[in-house]
């Protein structure tokens, strides 16, 4: 009938460290180099266990620290991009990349802090909803507000065709809310111990995988032109490129390739990759007419990437030289690479910690979707990571291109994960477009990707190779690339509003009423104040023991259904509760949100003015409620 127990909550802190630590090992595995066949699914349910039923500020630092950590770790290539291939020191580029991922994954912070404010209002079976919800716009506003849309929880499952036909209608945001749902209901199903959290992420399964499925079955291009793309991988490192004599060089390597695939298949278009031609073909009248020879040889466009000077200006750009006719059409790409082609707002105060990458001139960025008319099939090329950025690609799609061709140069990432990475992200914009996807890229993952998502040929990361394929141009445009994000996002933002208005769950008003708590503080046999509940009892003792320096007594008294739950608080620093309770009495008139008697000076011999003490002791607190967070 009672108990007495001191120092208990390490034992509740254990399963949600425990997730919180599964959470991120999840979310490693399921992403690329590893990426586990359907983790992706699951992956978000260990931290969603660990959030349910959280204190806001302490679902921020867990959520914050659980993606930050699992960032940081599948973000390597950063690493090795500043160190190997840029020579930054190994400490100012550890400190470059923490910052850089543990600032983002503030945005995942405030998206689990949300959630844990919000869960006293979500019913169980609304509660994985609420949680995707959530979590899908903090994935949307670090994508499109603030450019960095890596690792979002879609992309786990961009080798998985069913999962990502949503995209057509929705985007990949939609791809995300569908896992977030169900990885959200099995989290939550076991931390509150009801299947009825498993609802509606079962039927928003079945609508999304069921979706899907139907898709690849009746899916089928629309009777339009129909071209043989060759790719050419030449796999140039990247300390052989931009080299003095280098341009010619791997000119030549690029010509070789080009020559003996055309002399195998007959191709309607060749394509390169990114800056293939590493120096400026603006101020080079020599390369410019080699391109051309090359093309009038074949008899075949060559499509490729070059560095163009015009006006004075430096731009990264896409260039299609047609057989007799030399260079015919051209794009600058749009979005350039942080501080290697531009320095970014804020950039300039960690600059520092990267100088050799933003020691070269500054490209200049173009400002046209481009649509190429004299290929085969009307195409346009976003350039290496315009491909993660699906509002402009979309607009490419919008502006009558029938087929995407992604020119890249992936050589200063390294061979582990950021291949996968970056052709992840070409799969998903091929199914929101309805439209092929051809990817060069210098050292891989170059390939064919249909207007489903899925890969007919592809050439692995960092060797050299060609390929050719068969690609039918696109048909009508769908919804998603008419509309982009406004309406999925619009609907979130909606219902979320919707639930934030409600009153707490019926469930949790049904344990009101079937519990009631009572807290007391005493100091020698003094009374020092109560506090009362019509709540479950939340005692944190360790907190008690361990901060106030308290002994804790608990007591409970069963009538039936309903039930009474009596804690005693015997502490040894009567002054230090005494000041702090007396203290929040004056400016609130209670503690805790909970009626609290203000007895006065006398209780704990306190005197004088507290107000210095009492804000040392609250940020004490404070912080003892972080380093008690799995409470």
């Amino acid at each position: 009938m009672g108990s007495t127990r001191r120092g208990g909550g390490a034992s509740r802190r254990g399963p949600q460290a425990a997730a919180a630590l599964l959470a991120v090992a999840a979310m490693v595995l399921a992403h690329p180099p590893l990426r586990v066949p359907g983790l992706g699914l699951v992956m978000i349910a260990p931290l969603a266990f660990a959030l349910d039923g959280m204190r806001t500020r302490c679902a921020f630092v867990l959520a914050w620290l659980t993606t930050g950590a699992a960032a940081l770790w599948l973000v390597r290539w950063l690493l090795h991009a500043l160190v190997e291939e840029y020579g930054v020191a190994h400490a100012p580029a550890w400190m470059f990349a923490v910052i850089i991922v543990f600032g983002l994954a503030l945005v995942q912070g405030a998206a689990g802090a949300i959630f844990a404010a919000l869960a006293s209002r979500s019913s169980t079976r609304a509660a994985p909803l609420a949680f995707a919800a959530i979590w899908t716009l903090g994935e949307w506003l670090r994508g499109a507000g603030l450019g960095v849309p890596w690792l979002l929880t879609g992309h786990a499952l961009a080798r998985w065709p069913a999962a990502l036909q949503v995209a057509e209608l929705f985007g990949q945001y939609a791809v995300s809310f569908g896992a977030l749902a169900v990885g959200a209901g099995l989290g939550i199903a076991l931390r509150r111990r009801s299947a009825q959290a498993l609802l509606a992420p079962a039927l928003v399964a079945v609508l999304w995988l069921g979706y899907g499925t139907l898709r690849l079955a009746t899916f089928s291009p629309t009777h339009g032109p129909v071209a043989t793309i060759g790719v050419v991988q030449a796999s140039v490192p990247q300390s052989e490129r931009f080299q003095d004599d280098s341009a010619l060089r791997n000119l030549a390597r690029y010509a070789e390739a080009t020559r003996a695939l055309a002399a195998r298949v007959p191709l309607d278009l060749v394509v390169w990759s990114e800056t293939a031609v590493d120096a400026d073909i603006g101020r080079s009248p020599d390369l410019r007419a080699r391109l051309a020879q090359l093309a009038t040889e074949i008899g075949v466009p060559i499509l490729t990437g070059a560095p163009r000077s015009r006006g004075g200006m430096l731009r990264n750009a896409a260039v299609l030289f047609a057989p007799g006719q030399g260079l015919v059409e051209s794009y600058d790409k749009q979005r350039l690479v942080p501080f290697s082609e531009y320095s970014p707002v804020l950039g300039d105060w960690l600059a520092p910690l990267v100088a050799p990458v933003v020691r070269g001139a500054p490209y200049v960025p173009g400002s046209v979707a481009t649509v190429f008319r004299a290929a085969p099939i009307p195409l346009a090329t976003p350039v290496c990571f315009e491909i993660t950025d699906p509002e402009l690609v979309r607009r490419f799609r919008a502006s009558g291109a029938r087929l995407l061709v992604n020119l890249s140069n992936d050589a200063w990432f390294g061979p582990v994960g950021y291949p996968e990475l970056h052709f992840e992200h070409a799969i998903l914009r091929a199914v929101e477009t309805r439209s092929p996807v051809v990817r060069g890229a210098n050292t891989g993952i170059s390939g064919v990707i249909d207007a489903t998502g899925r890969v007919r040929e592809s050439i692995p990361a960092f060797t050299e190779g060609t390929l050719h394929a068969e690609v039918a141009a696109a048909g009508a445009v769908p919804l998603y690339a008419r509309t982009g994000d406004a309406p999925f996002i619009t609907a979130l933002l909606l219902a979320l509003a919707a639930m934030a208005r409600r009153p707490p769950a019926t469930e949790h008003a049904r344990a009101s009423r079937r519990w009631g708590s009572h807290l007391e503080w005493r100091h020698g046999g003094a009374h020092l104040g109560s506090e009362h509940r019509a709540s479950p009892p939340k005692v944190d003792q360790t907190r008690i023991h361990d901060v106030y320096d308290a002994s804790l007594t608990e007591r409970s008294v069963q009538f039936g259904e309903a039930k009474w739950h009596f804690a005693i608080v015997e502490t040894s620093n009567a002054s230090l509760r005494v000041d702090e309770s007396l203290e929040t009495c004056r400016r609130t008139g209670s503690v805790g949100g909970h009626s609290f008697g203000c007895h006065g000076s006398s209780h704990g011999g306190r005197s004088g003015d507290t107000s210095s003490r009492f804000r040392l002791i609250s940020l004490l607190r404070r912080v003892a409620e972080f380093s008690h967070c799995f409470g």
